[in-house]
């Protein structure tokens, strides 16, 4: 998977009397070939073929997206 967007801090908001950044979350994605599940590389881009199957590929492509997304807990407790 490939890194399109970095994680960042884009402010902050008051929660529960806390300063708490809000973050811009991390995203990667992946580009395959749906025909045959080969990740399409720059080669591949260029040429518009899976290196794998020999089929265009952009005819068969599919794209994953993953978000990664962090939890910061607001304070402590007793976990009860």
């Amino acid at each position: 998977m490939k890194k399109i967007q970095d994680s960042e801090i884009i402010g902050y908001q008051t929660i529960e009397g806390k300063q708490v950044p809000m973050l811009k979350p991390e995203v990667h994605h992946r580009i395959y070939c749906k025909n045959c599940d080969n990740e399409v590389d720059s080669d591949e881009e260029a040429t518009g073929l899976c290196s794998n199957c020999g089929e265009p590929w952009a005819v068969h492509k599919a794209k994953d997206i993953l978000v990664k997304v962090i939890q910061i807990p607001l304070g402590s407790g007793t976990g009860e």
